[in-house]
């Protein structure tokens, strides 16, 4: 391989995992329920922002648009994930278990809605977010 394609694929990697990493990232611990914030953001891209609605802003073949629960007080969550939109696998999370889900979408004009309802405790709340993909051409937008 060659070290310009090896950079390629670390970034795209790095990208990868920063798209569904957990509220590690730039999040402060809530107090108490209620306090959780949803969002999403696509790697790759520059946007390391979690938003109600985020987009591509680089160009790649596939993308991997990370939604993530933030702000989680605690322990003892569970997730319900549900999804629309032309997904072409799971990458990571989206389980019961999981404050984050990764999903796979192609380099193609797409929206990704994506709700989850989380519980702890008894009390439940359920938010949405959306992804949208504009399709590069080369490197610009098509």
């Amino acid at each position: 391989m060659t070290q310009r394609f090896r950079r390629v694929l670390a970034r795209l990697a790095l990208g990868v995992v920063a798209a569904t990493a957990g509220a590690a990232v730039g999040a402060t611990p809530a107090q108490a329920f209620g306090g959780e914030t949803f969002g999403c953001r696509v790697s790759p891209g520059t946007i390391l922002t979690w938003s109600t609605n985020c987009h591509n802003n680089k160009p790649a073949s596939v993308y991997n648009a990370g939604f993530n629960v933030n702000n989680l007080s605690g322990t003892g969550y569970t997730f319900s994930w549900s999804y629309t939109g032309p997904v072409l696998y799971v990458v990571s999370g989206c389980t019961s278990t999981a404050s984050g889900c990764g999903l796979a979408v192609a380099n193609s004009d797409a929206v990704i809605s994506v709700t989850v309802t989380y519980t702890q405790n008894g009390q439940s709340a359920t938010k949405t977010s959306n992804a949208f993909i504009i399709q590069y051409c080369g490197n610009v937008y098509c």
